[in-house]
C-alpha cells in the first residue's frame, strides 16, 4: 500500500456518532376537537449517513 488512499471521513451531520436528534411537528385534535400543536423529539439514526458515522 502506498499510503495515498484517502481515509473515510466522519459524517458532518452527526460528527461520526451515527445518531442525531430528530424533531417532528404535527397538529392533532384534543378530546373537544380543537387543534393543538404537538412536538415529538427522539434520538435515532442519522439521516445523512444512515447510522454508519461516515460521510
Amino acid at each position: 500500500m502506498s499510503g495515498d488512499e484517502e481515509q473515510p471521513r466522519p459524517c458532518q451531520a452527526c460528527d461520526g456518532y451515527g445518531v442525531t436528534e430528530h424533531e417532528e411537528h404535527t397538529v392533532e385534535l384534543d378530546k373537544d376537537g380543537n387543534q393543538i400543536p404537538v412536538v415529538r423529539r427522539w434520538t435515532g439514526s442519522c439521516n445523512t449517513c444512515h447510522g454508519s458515522g461516515l460521510g
